[in-house]
Parts: structure tokens; sequence; C-alpha cells
């Protein structure tokens, strides 16, 4: 019996945010834990136990996982205390033999001191466990994958669909892609193809958008003359290290020349479209004018302070803006305010108070007054509607303030789904206005039935407008940054 570990560790940094992230954000299990945490649900650990535990020939572990919410940079003294978590739950593994390791990783972290922790982490576990362990990996599509991890393993498979709805098959397809590595003689050969742009936007939508269209060649190609793998992956843009970009890879059985004809062949003409695969956004006063003309149900996407992009989830922009308008339609909208949630606590359900919403965390947001009554206070556990994961958003107050209702949360915490209404008792498709901050959620979550969603041009550590960021160590020139009329591909190769 081979015995394969299972460990993971995974944020997504937005650089902009001011806010550092700490090891308190993440959610760590040991052994058991993990798995009992993870089997069964729509995770990449889920999807990698379905596969390996239906497997005759091998035993899986799961040893240690950390996962969090996105967030800003980590503070590097904080990674390190993880990756001693991680390296001494696998140490302790080394007696009973290793064969394998599956790591499920996003691939866009950064410290305040390490651009590339993920590559830190392959090498640090490699240095631990000996040459002869094989490696695989799963990784978002949205992760900066560099030379470091290749290098490491050079065996891995990413998320395949924006929004994401295959985690769990991504991590199914990592745990075959190990088990072929212990039952073949397999020589993975990686080709990479880094193409100078970032993208947001609609088109970046792998149903509907040109994105989909590269990642559907990509996928096409696999099987055929060897071909173990391949994928687009476009980065995150927020996440400001050296190799920020968009990726073509193939993955071959020990042919680079098969490889790069693959990556060739995918990458052909996506740099054409940079300037369309950027976010389509409408300035907050239209924003106003379509809910002053009543284009309800409306979705007023703020993803330029979403936090499942990195963001502190505390502006308090788009609610300002509807106010001072004085729309009267009926608002739904999340804010991460701890001050506000202990007060709302000291206060009690049905004190009606002032209250200053938003700028705790970001100061570049300026807070909101309302009068509210406080019409609920709850733990901030709730399971999420994407996953089937439990939540945490720490303790949380809702608050209704004439037309508007607030969900205030202690921490930041994924709202690409409608997991933090619900918990707290509210429907958005009960609400005219609901203010969503996400780039992109999952057609039956919002778009199925609103009448009008928009993508507002707002401030924040995740908007889409990346050229006002100010990008400083990603390797320049890029597009939009820096104006890019063409570029000579190279292609990279790693044996």
């Amino acid at each position: 019996m081979k015995r394969i570990l299972i460990v993971a560790l995974q944020q997504e940094v937005s650089s902009f945010n001011p806010v550092r992230g700490t090891r308190a954000d993440f959610e760590e299990h040991l052994g058991q834990n993990m798995r009992q945490t993870f089997a069964g649900t729509d995770t990449y650990a889920g999807g990698a136990l379905e596969v390996l535990d239906g497997a005759a020939d091998v035993t899986s572990v799961c040893v240690y996982s950390a996962t969090a919410c996105s967030a800003g940079t980590l503070q590097h003294d904080d990674f390190l205390a993880l990756k001693a978590a991680l390296l001494d739950a696998v140490r302790a593994q080394l007696a009973d033999g290793i064969d394998g390791i599956l790591f499920l990783l996003h691939g866009a972290m950064a410290t305040t001191a390490e651009t590339d922790p993920e590559g830190d982490i392959l090498e640090a576990m490699r240095a631990l466990v000996g040459p002869k362990p094989a490696f695989a990996m799963s990784l978002d599509l949205h992760g900066i994958l560099t030379a470091r991890m290749i290098s490491a393993c050079p065996a891995f498979e990413t998320l395949r669909t924006y929004p994401h709805v295959d985690f769990a098959d991504t991590g199914a397809r990592a745990a075959r892609m190990m088990l072929r590595l212990l039952r073949e003689d397999l020589s993975p050969v990686v080709a990479r193809l880094r193409i100078p742009m970032l993208v947001r936007g609609d088109a970046c939508i792998t149903e509907t958008g040109l994105y989909g269209h590269y990642m559907a060649r990509a996928v096409a190609c696999i099987g055929s003359d060897g071909l173990l793998a391949a994928t687009v992956m476009i980065g995150n843009p927020f996440t400001d290290v050296p190799e920020l970009c968009c990726q073509v890879l193939a993955i071959s059985d020990g042919d680079a020349e098969k490889a790069e004809a693959a990556v060739r062949d995918i990458a052909d003409g996506f740099f054409d479209h940079r300037a369309t695969m950027q976010a389509d956004l409408v300035s907050l006063n239209d924003a106003v004018a379509l809910a002053r003309a009543g284009r309800f149900p409306l979705i007023l996407k703020d993803a330029a302070d979403a936090p499942s992009s990195g963001a502190s989830g505390d502006s308090a922009e788009l609610i300002h803006a509807l106010l001072d308008a004085d729309v009267t339609a009926t608002i739904l909208a999340p804010i991460v305010d701890a001050p506000t949630v202990a007060r709302a606590f000291e206060l009690g359900v049905g004190v009606t108070a002032c209250f200053h919403l938003g700028g705790s965390c970001d100061r570049r947001f300026a807070p909101v007054k309302v009068k509210a009554k406080v019409a609920m206070l709850s733990d901030g556990q709730y399971r999420m509607e994407t996953w089937g994961t439990w939540d945490s958003a720490g303790p949380c107050a809702k608050l209704r303030s004439g037309n508007l209702t607030v969900i205030a949360s202690t921490r930041p915490v994924q709202l690409f789904d409608r997991s933090l209404f619900f918990g707290h008792g509210e429907d958005p498709r009960d609400f005219d206005i609901t203010v969503v901050k996400s780039p992109h959620c999952q057609h039956r979550y919002f778009d199925a039935w609103a009448d009008t969603v928009v993508s507002v041009d707002a401030q924040g550590a995740t908007s889409a407008r990346v050229e006002t960021l100010g990008h400083k160590l990603c390797q320049r020139p890029v597009y939009p940054l820096d104006p890019i009329d063409t570029f000579t591909p190279e292609i990279e190769i790693f044996r």
C-alpha cells in the first residue's frame, strides 16, 4: 500500500489592502479533524479524498490544512509559524513511510518578506522528505505559479471554471495525477509561456467569456501525444509579486517539444484580447441612477472591496451614495466593521442608536453615519452555500435603518454567495437592491433572478482599475499597467 499525505495551505492576498493578514485568520485542522471537516464537501480536499479513498492500492492520510479568506499581505512571522506547523505535521509521518504528498494550494499568497511562500513551502518539504516521494498539487486559476513551484512540483492541476464551480473536480484531478505518478513511470516536463497582461471583467467568465475559449483549448489537448495536463492561469492582479501575469502551461510525459507545441497552440491570439479582457464598470452616479430608475432587483457589485479577492470589506461607499441620493428602495448590504458589531452587542437587540459604518480597517473609506436598530446578534457561524462547509465571520450584527439592512461582521469572509445573508435571516431576493462584494458569483446566486447586475467603479484594494493600484514588484512592462502593442513569446521548459 502506498501512503499519500494530504496537506493544504490556501490564501489569496491583495498587496494593496493595508490590513496585514495573521495566523489568526486561518482555520487549521490536523489529521482526522481535517478529514472530518472536508470529506464529502465541494472542496479540493473533498474531491481528492473521494479519489484516493476509492483506490485499492493507496492509503490517504490527512495531515494538516490551513485555509483562510483572502486578505492583506500575510505577516511573515505568522507564515513561518504556519510553515512550521505544516512541516511538523509531516515530520510526524516520516516513520511510517511516505510515497507521495498532495498539496492543496491557492497560489496567490505573499508575506511581508516572501513573495513566493508556496514555492518556499514546496522546497522546504522536499528538503524534509528527500527526493523519493512524489509531489502533486492543485491550484486556483488565479494563482501565480512560479518557477520555484514548478521546479519543486512539476505535476499540477488547476481550477478550470470562473466563477469557480470545480473545486472538488480539481482536487480529484490532482489526486489522479498523484496516482499516475505512483503507478506509472512518468517524467513530467512543463512548458510555460508567461503573457504580460492582467485581466478582469466578464470576459474572464469561462462559460460565456473569451477566457473560457482558451481554457477549453487547453482541456481539449490533454491526453493527446502524451500530454498529462494543460491550463491557462490568469493570476490575481492584486497580488503584487515578481511573476504576476497570465500563463499558459502544459505538462507532457518526458517530451518538451510536445509540451511547447501545445502551449503555443493554446496561447495563440490570447494577447490580442488584452483590452477586451478588462472590466466594464459603471460610475457611482450611474449606479445611483439605476436605483432611482427602479431597475429592480438591482445587484450592485462592489468588487473593488471584495474580501474574496483580498480587500478589507469595510467600504460603505455604495451605501453612502444610495442614502445621499434619497433612494427609497430596500437595500441589503454587508460590511466588515468590528467596532460597529462590538457596540451593537453592548446595546443589545432592539436598541436604536447612531452607528458609523465602514472605514474601520482601510482608512481611505469614510464612515457613514446612520441611525439604526439592532435587529439581530449572532456568533457569525453559518454554512457556506458554495462548498457546504462552515464559515465564521466572527460576532455579527444585523442593523436596520429605514429601508437599509446591513449585516456587519467582525472579520472578512468570502462573499461570493449568499451565505452571510442567509445565515442572518435575509434573502437578497426580498430586496430591491443588494450590494455584493465580489466581482463574479455563480450565475444562480444573483444573475439568474436579478433584473440588472452592474460592477461599480468604486475605490478599494481590489479595484478592477489595476493601473491605479500602484504595483511595485511585478515584472514590467505588463498590460494595462503599461502600453504594450506586441510581445515575443518565450517558452520556458522545466524538467
